[in-house]
């Protein structure tokens, strides 16, 4: 028998957005497809033993990864691959289509390390973006 914990971060459809943190406005760019997208977060720890073998940990430190292997998007994308400023992304899930109490995930300052731009004979250019920040939230909408 399980236990309600809130909201259900697994949905099959969502927004992702990508804006400069000076922005102040959370609407950012909606990419238009996005495919392959992971967040992959990773909590560092130092263990030491106190007096008697009681373990000890501290928190050395946060870090969430983004990669997106293909999107499309607009002139935003590549700007703000371009910039030097922070950037912050924001998953939306989608519940019937609408924004009706949809999980949310978000990452605050981050930084782009690596964008490709690739394109087939006869296809689209797409983008692949991946970009790591140290402070992130989850909530429910």
């Amino acid at each position: 028998m399980g236990i309600a914990t809130g909201e259900v971060f697994a949905f099959p459809e969502g927004r992702l957005y990508l804006y400069a943190s000076a922005s102040g406005t959370a609407s950012g760019s909606g990419i238009g497809f996005a495919e392959g997208a992971q967040l992959q977060a990773t909590i560092g720890w130092r263990e030491t033993f106190a007096h008697g073998g009681r373990p000890r940990r501290v928190e050395t430190g946060r870090r969430v990864d983004l990669t997106i292997n293909s999107l499309f998007g607009d002139l935003t994308l590549v700007r703000l691959a371009q910039a030097s400023a922070a950037v912050n992304a924001r998953f939306e899930g989608l519940v019937t289509g609408g924004r009706i109490q949809s999980a949310h995930l978000a990452l605050y300052s981050g930084v782009i390390d690596s964008f490709t731009l690739t394109q087939q004979d006869g296809e689209l250019f797409r983008a692949n973006y991946a970009m790591h920040a140290h402070t992130w939230s989850a909530f429910g909408g």
